[in-house]
């Protein structure tokens, strides 16, 4: 009878705390904060790209 009781108290507990991570909408947040890490990783790359494009050429017109 008390591992039931037990039982029905953890997964109450659960539930509570389910559904106060469910409300916070930290979840959507986090999506969102990805999205924005990974855009500014991709444009760090392409600015790193483009300075060493920009630097090659340097080297080219020297040796001109």
């Amino acid at each position: 009878m008390i591992s039931i009781i037990s039982l029905i108290v953890v997964l109450i507990f659960a539930a509570i705390v389910r559904y106060a991570i469910d409300s916070s909408k930290t979840s959507k947040k986090l999506d969102v904060l990805i999205k924005e890490v990974h855009y500014l990783k991709t444009e760090i790359k392409k600015l790193q790209h483009h300075k060493q494009q920009d630097s090659s050429k340097n080297i080219i017109d020297e040796k001109v």
